[in-house]
């Protein structure tokens, strides 16, 4: 079985239900509501928006961001192999960090970071690094040397540079936001303060339809909030017509930083 079925085979599990369940709703105080709405505040952090393309590539620059080649390396670096697969992986997004319009605080001592991936693999979801898929980051781009295939070298993935069009500020899931207010706030019939606040926007959801790639923000679960433990939040990845990469129905994948490692969590409806 594929990666790619795999993900198809998770989408038969019903979506979680949006709200805390409890035996007896309490209506929530004004000062609950407020406490509710100034940890919404404090938890909302800017999600930048990257395009697959879109204008002319400079082809021979690979200190850029890039989807499916054009990468760099370090000089002692190999296109890395699945330690369970024995596969070759592909590159799929480099991210160069002062390309950004805004660098989020994970991102902070950081140059370049890329993503390869063995696309066959049907081991590596919710994997650490080096099982289907591997994340390398650089502190400085000085000595990175080109690795692995370049521009229109390869058919698995279209090559296309990365261009970062749109920041915006982003909610935590409810998923995610549900523990951090009062009970009888998350239990509440009344909703609106959450589902229909200032960040979610006809534009926020245009952008989130538009554009692929997503660094910072907040990971916008499908099935329901699946963070590793003690880990950062570093960017997504959406099903792409455009990027040739389809997980799932409409799936997304979410890479995460642990203390030592990154973890890679995927969701599809």
């Amino acid at each position: 079985m594929s990666f790619f079925d795999l993900i198809k085979s998770l989408v038969s599990q019903p979506a979680l239900q949006p709200k805390v369940m409890g035996t007896r709703a309490i209506e929530p105080t004004e000062q609950e509501m407020q406490t509710a709405v100034k940890r919404l505040d404090e938890l909302a952090t800017t999600a930048i928006f990257g395009e697959i393309g879109g204008s002319k590539p400079q082809k021979e620059n690979r200190a850029a961001s890039w989807w499916g080649g054009n990468f760099l390396g370090a000089q002692h670096e190999e296109v890395p192999v699945c330690n369970q697969s024995g596969q070759a992986m592909h590159p799929v997004l480099q991210i160069r960090v002062d390309e950004l319009p805004e660098i989020p605080p994970a991102f902070e001592g950081l140059a370049l970071i890329n993503i390869w991936m063995d696309l066959q693999s049907s081991t590596f979801w919710g994997a650490e690094n080096g099982n289907g898929f591997l994340v390398r980051a650089y502190t400085n781009i000085e000595n990175l040397v080109p690795l692995g295939v370049g521009y229109r070298e390869s058919s698995d993935l279209p090559i296309f540079p990365i261009f970062w069009r749109e920041t915006i500020p982003e909610q935590p899931s409810w998923e995610d936001m549900a523990d951090e207010v009062p009970t009888n706030v998350a239990r509440a019939v009344a909703d609106d303060w959450f589902f229909k606040s200032k960040y979610l926007s006809d534009r926020y959801y245009e952008l989130r339809s538009k554009y692929p790639v997503k660094v910072g923000g907040w990971p916008t679960w499908i099935q329901g909030a699946d963070w590793p433990k003690d880990a950062q939040f570093f960017f997504q990845v959406d099903s792409t017509d455009k990027g040739k990469m389809f997980l799932g129905d409409a799936g997304s994948f979410y890479i995460f930083k642990t203390f030592d490692s990154w973890v890679i969590r995927g969701d599809c409806y």
